[in-house]
C-alpha cells in the first residue's frame, strides 16, 4: 500500500477529530502531525540551539526582512 499524501493525512486527521473542534485544536493537531519522528515513530525532541546560533540565525532573519522594504 502506498503512502498517504499530506492532504489524505490531513483529511484523516479531521475525520478523527470532534466536530467541534476549534481552530486552535486543529492547528495544534497538524503541528503533531507535521513533527519530525524517529524511525520507530515516536515524535524527535526539540532541536536546541545555541545562544551564539540564535543571535545569529535572528540577524539574518532581520537583515532579511530590512532588505524586503
Amino acid at each position: 500500500m502506498s503512502e498517504q499524501t499530506e492532504k489524505q493525512q490531513v483529511q484523516a486527521l479531521l475525520d478523527r477529530m470532534a466536530d467541534d473542534a476549534s481552530f486552535a485544536d486543529i492547528q495544534r493537531a497538524i503541528a503533531v502531525l507535521m513533527w519530525p519522528k524517529t524511525g520507530d515513530g515516536k515524535l524527535k525532541p526539540p532541536e536546541r540551539l545555541s545562544p551564539d546560533e540564535v543571535k545569529k540565525r535572528l540577524r539574518e532573519w532581520l537583515k532579511s526582512e530590512g532588505d524586503k522594504k
